[in-house]
């Protein structure tokens, strides 16, 4: 062969849904059909130097395949005199592009297209008359087949069925229920666990990410590539350990992990476009409860929280275990902690963040020393939770009795919040649908429905914004009973606590709120500091009797500290 003897390139494409209606019976689409009937064509018409090339799995209206880019590439350095496929579809199936094709690149780099099976041939102009119709039909036939897929997938996703190809890292498919149903992974399960540790013990995306990869825990695309011989789209595979902070964020993310299935989370823009757009919640479908959990529901709430408080990483050593649970006692904003280099550990503090940032007039400093705040956390958490461990029934009577008070007053002021708005919320309808009946009968100026419109809206707005979250405040205090068994679960689970650490923190104290001293610029006068416990709210003094029978079994070094 000499070396500038031209290529007849023989091309063939298998996409994933003729794939899905290959079997045994009909396999003309297979790419070694293709390739059989290609080789003999050229054969019999006498076609020589002939190179097969492929893409299987890829769709007929994206060209961004491996191979066809290939064949592009050896068109512009003129490498190519003949292109073959099976028929036009085998090109694509998008009208525009294969028109561009060949109707203007082609000819452009001299190369004569055949469709074998159409009649198709570039050399003959009578046998082009019909490829455009060709090209739209097969447009329109990929457009019906995404229009099918889509309803086949919602109607899945509608049973709440598992909808994906695969399962989310972290499971597996269930050998009994392979389609439907995912078990926890024994290779990758504990890892998302780790992870989820991680992070309530302090650790951001990007710490979790460098301690994985210290760790050398296989990514997971790399998992997947190790497990199924397949390299996912984006995954590299030359850095198996190389984790990134967005697959850190999106684990800690995912309700997947609390053992929901959350269907038809995103899609794509058309059939045409492959980019995943994420749907509204509104369109998602949420079903709950349909697999094995790897985190608890109390885990999943701490991270939430913790998520909401970002923070970038902090250029000194430690980071700040307070983060996101320090607050202003009179103005609500956050606590920040300063750390100069300049200055001893021990001179540490916080103060009110609106005092710093906007002016004295806005709020005073809150002053108070990071090592002082600590030391009355760490006490405070010792002494109720070890009266929690000592007498569970008495404890959870005297926070009940508490509860009982306060949350009542609460769902009382609550339930009247919430019957006035979705009161509110009927009457707004109503009023919507009169104002618009004699805007059209002529009984109000036009400027005075569009004021009236304007304030209706933004009314209604108000209350569809407020009112979700009133609601779930609500349920949160009717299901106190089940919180106060939770939080003595966690006292047993961390009988012993030597020092405060950021998961001791998130664990057991929801919210903390400094008052400012009763004398200003005084470092002994009285500062109130309110403790918010996670589940049970503020615990005040316990019952003297209750904390008599207590004292003698409250070890030496707790009681040093209380």
């Amino acid at each position: 062969m000499a070396s500038n003897e031209k290529y007849t390139i023989l091309y063939g494409r298998l996409s994933q849904e003729d794939t899905q209606k290959t079997n045994k019976t009909d396999d003309s689409n297979s790419i070694q059909n293709q390739k059989l009937l290609l080789e003999k064509y050229a054969a019999e018409k006498g076609f020589t130097n002939t190179l097969f090339l492929y893409d299987d799995g890829y769709s007929g209206t994206n060209f961004n395949r491996p191979s066809w880019q290939q064949v592009m590439e050896m068109m512009e350095n003129g490498q190519v005199e003949t292109l073959i496929v099976k028929d036009m579809s085998r090109l694509g199936r998008e009208y525009f592009q294969v028109g561009q094709y060949t109707e203007l690149i082609f000819p452009s780099y001299g190369v004569r297209f055949i469709a074998v099976n159409d009649g198709v041939d570039s050399l003959y102009e009578s046998t082009n008359d019909f490829t455009p119709f060709r090209n739209l039909m097969n447009e329109f036939y990929a457009k019906d087949c995404s229009k099918k897929g889509r309803s086949v997938v919602r109607l899945k996703a509608e049973t709440g069925a598992r909808v994906s190809s695969r399962p989310r890292y972290g499971y597996m498919k269930d050998p009994a229920a392979p389609k439907r149903h995912m078990i926890p992974d024994p290779e990758t399960a504990p890892v998302v666990r780790y992870i989820f540790a991680l992070c309530v013990s302090g650790e951001g995306p990007s710490q979790i990410a460098k301690q994985l990869k210290k760790d050398k825990i296989p990514t997971p695309g790399y998992h997947y590539y190790q497990k199924n011989g397949v390299e996912l789209t984006n995954a590299n595979i030359t850095e198996p350990y190389n984790w990134s902070n967005k697959t850190i964020a999106g684990i800690l993310e995912d309700e997947t992990y609390l053992g929901h299935t959350i269907n038809l989370k995103s899609t794509t823009l058309s059939f045409k476009n492959k980019k995943r757009i994420e749907r509204p919640e509104s369109e998602q479908l949420r079903f709950e409860n349909t697999h094995e959990a790897l985190i608890t529901q109390q885990t999943w709430e701490i991270i939430q929280e913790i998520r909401k408080h970002k923070r970038r990483p902090a250029k000194m050593e430690e980071q700040n275990i307070f983060s996101g649970l320090i607050y202003c006692m009179d103005c609500g904003g956050t606590l920040v902690l300063h750390r100069a280099h300049t200055m001893d550990a021990v001179k540490n503090n916080f103060m009110c963040s609106v005092y710093k940032k906007k002016s004295k007039d806005a709020c005073t400093a809150h002053y108070i020393r990071e090592q002082e705040l600590n030391a009355i956390l760490l006490d405070d958490i010792r002494r109720v939770t070890h009266f929690a461990r000592q007498n569970e029934l008495r404890f959870a009577e005297h926070i009940r009795k508490k509860q009982g008070k306060e949350a009542q007053q609460e769902i009382t002021v609550l339930q009247k919040k919430i019957d006035t708005m979705q009161k509110r919320q009927t009457e707004l309808t109503k009023l919507f649908k009169q104002l618009y009946e004699d805007s059209v009968l002529g009984r109000i100026p036009d400027e005075q429905y569009r004021i009236l419109s304007q304030e209706y809206t933004s009314e209604q707005k108000d209350i569809q914004e407020q009112l979700p979250a009133m609601e779930a405040q609500f349920q949160e205090l009717k299901d106190s009973s089940s919180n106060i068994a939770r939080f003595i679960e966690n006292t047993k689970r961390y009988s012993e606590i030597p020092e405060l650490t950021s998961e001791i923190l998130h664990i057991f104290i929801k919210r903390v709120e400094v008052g400012e001293r009763a004398e200003k610029y005084s470092r002994t006068a009285p500062q109130e500091v309110r403790i918010y416990y996670r589940d049970i709210g503020l615990v005040d003094e316990l019952p003297q009797s209750m904390a008599e029978a207590v004292a003698e079994q409250v070890p030496i070094e707790v009681a040093e500290v209380a």
